[in-house]
C-alpha cells in the first residue's frame, strides 16, 4: 500500500511539474558565441509585428548532413522569434521533392523559380556512389498577401559546403529579419546615386542598386548647380532640409564646380550621409590594353580641400600588394598556339578585413582596382575608424606610375616587405565644420534661401580610395551584368564587394536592426566527411542502442539494490 502511495505521490508531483512547466518557457543559450540568441533589434521587430508572418521553409526530407544543418538552424531560428510573439509568427517545413510523379515535381519547381528562389543541383555521397537530387535552400515570406522569397544558401554557383553553409548561418537571422522589416516597414530612406560627373553608369551599379532596393527607396540625381537638387528650403525654418537620406559618390572622373561641392557641403552639414568611392588617378586604360603600359596621372576632382575639411586625405600614388587578384596574359606561343597564363595582378590588391567593426566584420576579402593610399586628418569633433587596409606586403608608387603588364615578370620582393599596412577606407562620425565656412561673401550666406550651416548635424561619411569597388562586371555584348563580388577566372561571386556596400548604407542610415545582426559569427566546428560515410551505420547503432542499454542497466540496477533493501528488511 505504501508503494502504491508513493507512485501515486510521485506521479503527481510530476504532472504538476509539467503543468507548471506548460506556462513557462526557460531557455538558457550555453554556446560561447550566443548562436541561440536573437539580438535586441530582432526581438523588437517581431514584437512590432501587427499581423500574422507566415515563413514556409522549402528544407526538408533526405538532405545531406551540411544542408541538414542550415535546415535545424533555420528551424532554432523561427522557434526562438516565436517565443516572443506566439500569434504573429508561424512556419512550415516543406520538401518539394516529396512528389512521386514527375510532372509533379517539375510544376511545383517552376512555381518556386517563379517566385524568385533559385535551385541548387547537389550530389549525396552513398555507400554505393553518388546521386543527384534537386533542392531549394530557401523560404517564402508572407505578410498581408504580399510574399517575399528569401535565399538561405547565400551561392547557388557550386556544390554546397560546410564553409557555405556556416556562413549563410552566419548570415541566417540577418536575412530572416531583413525580408520581414521589408515587407511591413512602410517608410524607407532614400539613397541617391550622384551623377554628371562621369560616374559609373546605371548598368555598372545595377547589382548594388538591386540590393540596396530591397530597403530602400534608390534614385539618381543630378546637382547641375541646383542648389534645390539635394534640399528643399522651408518657409520659416531655419536651415534647408534633405530630399535624401543618403549620397552614393561613385567614381565620378571629372571636376566639381564649386557651386556643386557648396551644395554637398551643405547636405552633409544638414545631416546628409555620403559614401564617397574615389579614383584619384587615371589609370588610362585603353592605352593599357593597346599597348599593354600606360602612365597613370592625377584625376582633377577638386575635392581635396573639401575632404581635408572632413578629416581625411587621398594621396595621388597607386598601391601595389602581394594580396592580389590574378591576370591572365597570353606569353611565349606555344607550338601554333599562345599560351594564356596567370599571374599576380598587383595592381588589383585583394583587402582582407581585420577590423572588428560591423561594417566589416564577417565579410569575405573585397577586391579593388588600381587603389590610393590615404591618411586621416586631426578634425575636433570627428571620430575616424580605419575599415579597409592593404596587407603589410605592399608599395606605394608615387605620381606620376607607370602601368605595365611587364611587371608580372618582374620579382617585386613583396613577400619581404612586412611593412605597415595602408589605410584605404575610412569612417568619418561627428558634427563636421563646412568646408566653406571662410569662402562665402557675408552677404551670400545671410540670404534666407540659402540657410548657410556652418557647423553641421551628427553624421557620417565613408571614404574609400576606389571607384571600382561598387562596380559589377558588365557583358556589353550580352547587355547583362554580374553580382558585385563576381571573378570571372572562378566563374562565380567569391569577393565581399556587395556585403561590404550593404554594410556600408546599413550604417549610414543608422539601420542597427541591420547592422547589428550581419555583425555576429558563428564559429564551424565541421565533422571528417570521410568518417561521417565510413563509421555512419557504428555510430546510428551507437545513438539508438546506447540510450535503450543504458535504460536496460537502469532498470536492472533499481531492481538489485531494491531487492536488496527488501531481503534485508525481512
Amino acid at each position: 500500500m505504501r508503494d502504491i502511495t508513493e507512485l501515486l505521490v510521485g506521479i503527481g508531483i510530476v504532472l504538476l511539474v509539467l503543468f507548471i512547466g506548460s506556462f513557462t518557457h526557460l531557455r538558457a543559450d550555453l554556446t560561447s558565441e550566443k548562436r541561440f540568441t536573437l539580438t535586441p533589434a530582432t526581438h523588437q521587430l517581431v514584437d512590432s509585428l501587427k499581423d500574422v508572418v507566415f515563413v514556409k521553409v522549402f528544407l526538408d526530407g533526405d538532405l545531406p548532413a551540411d544542408l541538414r544543418r542550415l535546415s535545424l538552424a533555420t528551424r532554432e531560428l523561427l522557434d526562438e522569434m516565436r517565443v516572443d510573439a506566439p500569434d504573429k509568427l508561424e512556419y512550415a517545413f516543406e520538401d518539394p521533392s516529396d512528389h512521386p510523379d514527375e510532372k509533379t515535381r517539375n510544376e511545383v519547381y517552376a512555381q518556386l523559380e517563379k517566385q524568385g528562389l533559385q535551385y541548387t543541383s547537389i550530389r549525396i555521397r552513398e555507400k554505393s556512389g553518388f546521386s543527384e537530387r534537386i533542392v531549394f535552400p530557401g523560404a517564402l515570406i508572407t505578410y498581408r498577401g504580399k510574399t517575399i522569397p528569401v535565399q538561405l544558401l547565400k551561392t547557388q554557383l557550386r556544390q554546397p559546403d560546410a564553409d557555405m553553409v556556416n556562413r549563410s548561418i552566419n548570415n541566417l537571422e540577418y536575412e530572416m529579419a531583413g525580408a520581414i522589416r521589408q515587407l511591413t516597414r512602410f517608410e524607407r530612406p532614400k539613397v541617391a546615386f550622384l551623377e554628371g560627373q562621369g560616374e559609373l553608369a546605371p548598368i555598372q551599379v545595377q547589382d548594388i542598386a538591386t540590393a540596396l532596393g530591397e530597403n530602400y527607396d534608390v534614385t539618381r540625381v543630378r546637382i547641375d548647380g541646383r542648389v534645390d537638387a539635394l534640399s528643399d528650403h522651408v518657409k520659416g525654418a531655419r536651415y534647408r532640409v534633405n530630399k535624401y537620406d543618403a549620397l552614393i559618390i561613385a567614381k565620378p572622373d571629372s571636376t566639381f564646380s564649386k557651386k556643386d561641392q557648396y551644395i554637398l557641403d551643405q547636405f552633409i552639414m544638414n545631416g546628409g550621409r555620403v559614401l564617397w568611392l574615389l579614383d584619384v588617378m587615371n589609370a588610362h586604360l585603353d592605352s593599357l590594353r593597346e599597348k599593354q603600359f600606360s602612365m597613370a596621372t592625377p584625376l582633377d576632382l577638386d575635392l581635396d580641400a573639401m575632404l581635408f575639411a572632413y578629416g581625411v586625405r587621398i594621396n595621388k600614388d597607386l598601391l601595389l600588394d602581394a594580396s592580389c587578384a590574378p591576370i591572365e596574359i597570353y606569353t611565349t606561343p606555344y607550338g601554333n598556339q599562345r599560351k594564356l597564363e596567370r599571374f599576380p595582378w598587383y595592381f588589383e590588391p585583394v583587402l582582407v578585413p581585420q577590423g572588428h567593426h560591423p561594417i566589416v566584420t564577417n565579410i569575405d576579402p573585397v577586391h579593388t582596382a588600381f587603389i590610393s593610399s590615404m591618411d586621416t586628418i586631426a578634425v575636433d569633433s570627428i571620430r575616424k575608424t580605419i575599415l579597409l587596409t592593404t596587407s603589410p606586403y605592399n608599395r606605394v608608387l608615387k605620381n606620376p606610375v607607370r602601368i605595365s603588364l611587364g611587371i608580372v615578370d618582374v620579382d617585386m620582393g613583396l613577400d619581404k616587405m612586412g611593412g605597415i599596412p595602408a589605410p584605404v577606407g575610412v569612417l568619418l562620425e561627428g558634427r563636421f565644420h563646412s568646408a566653406f565656412t571662410d569662402l562665402l561673401p557675408p552677404k551670400f550666406k545671410e540670404q534666407e534661401e540659402i540657410a548657410f550651416r556652418e557647423r553641421g548635424r551628427h553624421t557620417a561619411q565613408i571614404v574609400i580610395s576606389d571607384g571600382d569597388v561598387i562596380a559589377n562586371r558588365v557583358d556589353p555584348d550580352k547587355g547583362m551584368y554580374y553580382m558585385l563580388g563576381y571573378d570571372r577566372y572562378a566563374g562565380r561571386k567569391i569577393y565581399g564587394n556587395r556585403e561590404l556596400i550593404i554594410n556600408a548604407l546599413n550604417y549610414l542610415l543608422d539601420d542597427k536592426s541591420l547592422i547589428s545582426i550581419r555583425s555576429r559569427a558563428i564559429t564551424l566546428r565541421q565533422l571528417d566527411p570521410e568518417r561521417i560515410v565510413d563509421e555512419r551505420t557504428r555510430w546510428q547503432v551507437v545513438a539508438v542502442g546506447a540510450p535503450i542499454l543504458l535504460t536496460l542497466l537502469a532498470g536492472l540496477s533499481f531492481q538489485y539494490f531494491r531487492k536488496r533493501r527488501f531481503s534485508r528488511a525481512a
